[in-house]
């Protein structure tokens, strides 16, 4: 067994917190029940129940055996992964720990597997912030998270450093919203300074107007829509068709459905790979091993399928069921942030 990272351990158990009562899920008020440092199964798979305690020691224990039976055996496929210094491994733990053990090479995270890739770890900080689930409640504390893990990431880089806005951010305490935000002052200001939003920032706001908004980004924002399973056709025009298609997108990624393509909206398009394929109930029904992948997780998440590859109803009814324990949207689709809650 490779040896864990422990810089990755402290840095997980920092952000996932310590409780030995297990406790409901705060988006559902039920399951999955969570308990150690962010663990929802035992050993035997099976599940924790509401105020099921544990010790300290066996919670330590317990995220050190996820670790190495979960997510380190499928960081070890990432190319070059022995050749990374420990606090490099341990930036990567602690991204798969949080988002999935198997993100590399997956859809939605082309930007962060590109970067490994290729080693480009000069842009590394800027491809971390981007999976900060924008827009979200939760993004001012994964903001936070992908920036410790990129200053430790590259505190074991030889010349690359983390960014002067970077580290203004990570020095201020004040973590308070604000008005109309889910982003504190730092936030905001480090988002506004960072290389990470420059590509965003220089793009028009798209929107329904009279006359209709046209142009190359348009048709960029419709071509990356349609890469995600949205019916459109991309003709460089901002009509209603497109608003209810970007509508529909921010549904299935937790975003505000308000039609209107700003910078959260843009940094998830860019996000989402073109070869992401949401998976849903269709005519023929949708096969292949990214359907298997997905009732294999539900299968283990005491979700009854059968992984055999096909997205039949009874699929569908395990996704919405999973959806709804999860707080997701339950439309029965599996997209971003269903795949993330099922840890591929």
């Amino acid at each position: 067994m490779a040896k864990i990272p422990l810089s990755g351990v402290d840095l997980i158990k920092k952000f996932e917190g310590l409780r030995l009562e297990a406790y409901a899920d705060p988006r559902t008020g039920g399951k999955p029940y969570t308990v150690g440092w962010g663990s929802t199964r035992k050993r035997d798979g099976s599940p924790f129940q509401l105020k099921e305690t544990i010790t300290r020691q066996e919670a330590d224990d317990l995220l050190i055996w996820q670790l190495e039976q979960e997510f380190l055996p499928p960081q070890a496929q990432i190319p070059g992964w022995s050749f990374l210094s420990e606090p490099q491994q341990g930036a990567v733990l602690s991204f798969a720990y949080n988002l999935g053990a198997h993100f590399y090479g997956y859809p939605g995270f082309e930007t962060i597997s590109r970067v490994l890739r290729e080693q480009d770890w000069a842009t590394l900080e800027s491809a971390l912030v981007m999976y900060r689930n924008p827009g979200s409640r939760v993004e001012e504390g994964l903001l936070r998270r992908r920036l410790e893990e990129a200053r430790l990431f590259l505190a074991g880089t030889p010349s690359v450093d983390l960014s002067a806005a970077a580290l203004a951010y990570l020095s201020s305490g004040d973590r308070t919203p604000m008005p109309g935000s889910n982003l504190s002052q730092a936030a905001q200001t480090y988002l506004g300074q960072s290389s990470g939003q420059s590509s965003f920032a220089s793009r028009r706001t798209l929107h329904l107007s009279q006359p209709y908004l046209q142009g190359q980004d348009v048709l960029d924002a419709q071509q990356g829509l349609v890469r995600q399973g949205i019916v459109l056709n991309p003709d460089g025009i901002y009509g209603p068709a497109t608003a209810e298609a970007v509508k529909a997108f921010q549904r299935r990624n937790g975003l505000v459905a308000d039609g209107i393509i700003g910078p959260n909206t843009w940094a998830r398009l860019q996000q989402a790979g073109p070869q992401e394929r949401p998976l849903h109930l269709d005519n023929p029904p949708m096969t292949g091993e990214d359907v298997r992948r997905v009732q294999q997780a539900l299968a283990r998440m005491a979700y009854g399928t059968i992984p055999d590859g096909v997205f039949g109803p009874a699929t569908e009814a395990a996704v919405k069921q999973f959806q709804a324990d999860n707080g997701l949207v339950v439309d029965g689709v599996v997209g971003p942030n269903t795949l993330r809650r099922l840890g591929i």
